[in-house]
């Protein structure tokens, strides 16, 4: 029997081997002893060691120095190599999303006005933060939406929590909790603005605005590139229609057909709204 030692970052093990046993056959021992694969090994011994010639190459009681990675630490390292090229290709794809959706939108909300009241910056922020909301975003390009102002509606219309007037003229939705105390959940919110963003299309709360609602529930889930499963990006079921009364036209409720025009002797609910908007608003301002 040859007898020899190798030894691998300080770690040392006594080998006895019959001398016709190959270099090669060797490493299958070493693989045992290591947990370092035979294609990973490297044995030196003033030199490296050729697979071919037999242990008797190494002097007796001569120690080798083995070099190799161990099968864990390989593992580590591919998982790694793995993960790198998955972030680049990642970053790849969504620098290109995010490229294409920086650009200048044609389908957005063009101003944004909250109430006057306290964390009036806070609602501003929140109204932004909707507009901005990548599945938001996209609902509005595939669906070709534009709207001219997202506004703040008052908790003081505590019967509806949003409306649509002109299909997109005015979009408003109840952001504070009716004691004006607080914020209403955000993704809540959001399920109101896809109720009123189907209203764009369906005024009347019939099959196909239904249809239309739940599909723009999906879609703010789906499209959202930047989520992906994360919490807070799981499909809500549509907001029910009591919402709202239905789209707002000039002469306030429309529940499908042409829209007329305000006569100047008439005070419909949905001029009401705007008087009642704009007397809040003038009213916060003078406290």
């Amino acid at each position: 029997m040859h007898q020899f030692s190798i030894s691998h970052k300080g770690q040392a093990h006594e080998f006895s081997v019959a001398e016709e046993t190959t270099i090669g056959e060797l490493r299958y021992l070493v693989a045992q002893m290591f947990n370092i694969e035979p294609d990973a090994q490297k044995l030196l011994l003033r030199g490296k060691l050729d697979d071919s010639t037999t242990v008797t190459s190494i002097p007796a009681h001569s120690r080798v120095v083995l070099v190799g990675t161990q099968r864990a630490d390989l593992n580590k390292h591919h998982e790694s190599i793995r993960l790198r090229k998955e972030g680049r290709a990642n970053r790849q794809k969504y620098t290109a999303a995010a490229f294409r959706t920086s650009k200048p939108l044609e389908y957005t909300f063009r101003s944004f006005e909250p109430l006057t009241l306290p964390s009036s910056q806070a609602a501003l922020e929140l109204l932004h933060r909707l507009a901005h909301d990548e599945g938001v975003r996209q609902v509005m390009q595939k669906h070709k939406y534009s709207v001219g102002v997202l506004r703040e509606l008052h908790p003081s219309e505590r019967t509806i929590l949003g409306y649509n007037r002109n299909r997109g003229e005015v979009i408003a939705l109840r952001l504070r909790t009716d004691a004006l105390d607080g914020f209403r959940d955000y993704l809540s919110i959001r399920q109101v603005l896809m109720h009123e963003l189907a209203h764009m299309v369906w005024d009347e709360h019939d099959e196909n605005f239904n249809k239309l609602n739940s599909q723009h529930c999906r879609e703010v889930v789906e499209l959202d590139w930047t989520r992906g499963r994360a919490v807070g990006a799981e499909y809500r079921r549509p907001v029910e229609a009591q919402v709202d009364g239905g789209a707002l036209g000039k002469d306030g409720f429309v529940l499908g057909g042409r829209v007329p025009e305000l006569p100047e002797d008439m005070d419909p609910r949905d001029a009401r709204r705007e008087l009642m908007y704009r007397a809040l608003q003038k009213r916060t301002k003078k406290q």
